[in-house]
């Protein structure tokens, strides 16, 4: 049996809203954590840092195609693990995994799609490619503001 951190932190059958995708030590020792949250037919990623934007599902299977590759068939993925549920039966979860090589286990994220094998990424790998595309975006678009 693989070391996969199967802790349930809510019950199995509540939705998440809020997914984190990656937390990470800042210069100064404070804790930044990156979420997405599905609103509608778009992601929505948001940092401590202050990026905040909408990416297209697309987007988001263009970068976990990119970097993923198919998840090893002997692990399974645990029933209560967070996910978002994103429109045409494609989710994207984390996952906790922690590799016999591995000094300590790694955050992964997962994308499924109907028909094809999960994707797995690091998470600050994947996690890193969207805030890039969210700030590129923002800087290209900038949003316009009231005042």
């Amino acid at each position: 049996m693989f070391p996969v951190e199967t802790r349930a932190r809510k019950p199995h059958d509540a939705r998440v809203t809020d997914l984190l995708l990656d937390e990470r030590i800042l210069a100064d020792g404070s804790l930044a954590r990156t979420y997405a949250r599905v609103d509608g037919d778009r992601l929505r990623v948001r940092d401590d840092e202050g990026a905040d934007g909408e990416l297209s599902v697309a987007a988001l299977d263009r970068v976990m195609t990119r970097y993923g590759l198919p998840l090893d068939e002997t692990i399974s993925l645990p029933a209560s693990r967070d996910a978002l549920e994103l429109a045409g039966g494609r989710r994207l979860s984390r996952l906790r995994y922690h590799a016999p090589v591995d000094a300590t286990g790694r955050d992964y994220l997962v994308w499924e799609r109907p028909g094809e094998p999960p994707l797995a990424v690091i998470a600050t790998h994947a996690t890193a490619a969207l805030r890039y595309l969210v700030l590129r975006l923002d800087a290209e678009y900038p949003r316009k503001t009231e005042g």
